[in-house]
C-alpha cells in the first residue's frame, strides 16, 4: 500500500496538519486513523498521542477506522479493540456490504463494540444507489435497537443523492437521531442539505482527504469547505451559506458531541477573525485569518502559529 511504500511517519503528519488547520481557524477536528492487520494501532496511537499533546490548543477526537475492511480481514476486528483500549474515542466502520460483503455481520461486530465500550460510532457509507440504502436502513435499525440516539454519524452517504426513496430515509435519521457528515464532492450525487433539515436530520460537513495519498486537493481550511458545500447544494442567499457556514462551525461541534462551543455566556473563548463584512463574504472571499483564538489564548496571527 502507498502509506507503507512512502515510509510516512503518522506522527510527524498528523501533527503537521493539526497545525496547519489551528493556524487557519479550526480548533476542533474529529479525525479517523486506519486501524489493520498490516500497520496494527501504529496510527491511532499517534493520533492519541497527538490529542494529548494538543489538550489545552486543540479538541482532537481520533477514530479507529478500518479503512482496509474488517471482516475480510480477519484480526481486525480485535485490533479496533486495542485501539479502544489504547485510548481512541469513537469507533468507525466501512461500507458493510460493498467491502465486507456481509452487512448483518459487519454492524453486528462494530455495534456490538460500540456498546461493549460504550463509545460512539462513526461508518463511513460510499455504497451507491439501492446498496447504500439498505445498508443505511440496517444502521437505522441497529441504532434504534440499542438506544443509540445521538451517538452514531454516517459519513458521505452518496445513496442519500441517488435513491427515490431519500425523503423516507431522511426522516427514519432523524427519528433516529443519527448524523450526516459530508464533503460534498464535485464528482458524486450527494445528501440534500434542505432534504435533510427540513426532515429535521442533522447534517455537517468536513474534509476527507488533504493533499494525500487520496487527492491532491483541499486545503486545512474550513472556509473553503463551507463554499464547496455552498456550491454543490447550489446556495445562493445569504441565510443559505449561513447554514453552509454552519456545517462547519456549530452545527458540526453539535453533531460531534464538542461541548462549550458557539457565542453563548460561559461558552469556551474560541475565534477567529476575518476582514470581511459579512459571514457569507467569509464564506466565499475565504480571507486571511488576523486571529485565532482557541480556549482563551491567542494562538495564531495572521496565518502564524504563535505556539511551539
Amino acid at each position: 500500500m502507498e502509506r507503507k511504500r512512502l515510509g510516512l511517519d503518522p506522527a510527524q503528519q498528523s501533527e503537521r496538519l493539526a497545525r496547519a488547520f489551528l493556524a487557519r481557524g479550526t480548533t476542533r477536528i474529529r479525525t479517523h486513523a486506519d486501524v489493520d492487520t498490516e500497520i496494527g494501532t501504529t496510527h491511532s496511537d499517534a493520533l492519541v498521542a497527538l490529542r494529548e499533546r494538543m489538550r489545552g490548543t486543540m479538541d482532537i477526537q481520533v477514530v479507529a477506522f478500518p479503512q482496509s475492511g474488517l471482516l475480510i480481514r480477519p484480526g481486525t476486528l480485535a485490533l479496533l479493540e486495542q485501539a479502544l483500549r489504547n485510548g481512541a474515542d469513537i469507533l468507525g466502520g466501512l461500507d458493510p456490504s460493498g467491502i465486507d460483503r456481509d452487512p448483518v455481520g459487519h454492524l453486528d461486530a462494530i455495534f456490538g463494540l460500540a456498546d461493549k465500550h460504550g463509545v460512539k460510532l462513526d461508518i463511513h457509507l460510499h455504497e451507491p444507489g439501492e446498496l447504500g440504502a439498505f445498508s443505511l436502513d440496517l444502521i437505522i435499525e441497529r441504532t434504534r435497537a440499542l438506544g443509540m440516539r445521538g451517538r452514531v454519524v454516517v459519513g458521505h452517504a452518496f445513496c442519500l443523492g441517488e435513491v427515490a426513496r431519500a425523503p423516507t430515509l431522511c426522516a427514519a435519521l432523524a427519528e433516529a437521531g443519527i448524523a450526516i457528515a459530508t464533503t460534498a464532492p464535485p464528482s458524486r450525487p450527494v445528501p440534500s442539505v434542505a432534504m435533510l433539515r427540513a426532515a429535521g436530520a442533522q447534517i455537517f460537513a468536513g474534509n476527507d482527504g488533504i493533499r494525500d495519498t487520496w487527492t491532491p486537493y483541499a486545503m486545512p481550511d474550513m472556509l473553503q469547505r463551507a463554499m464547496l458545500v455552498g456550491l454543490k447544494n447550489e446556495f445562493r442567499r445569504d441565510d443559505e451559506i449561513a447554514v453552509a457556514f454552519g456545517m462547519v462551525s456549530d452545527l458540526a461541534a453539535e453533531a460531534c458531541g464538542f461541548a462549550d462551543y458557539g457565542l453563548l455566556v460561559g461558552a469556551r473563548a474560541d475565534l477567529v477573525l476575518v476582514e470581511a463584512e459579512t459571514l457569507a463574504e467569509a464564506v466565499v472571499a475565504q480571507p486571511p485569518r488576523r486571529l485565532v483564538l482557541s480556549h482563551g489564548r491567542v494562538v495564531a496571527r495572521d496565518g502564524a502559529l504563535q505556539i511551539t
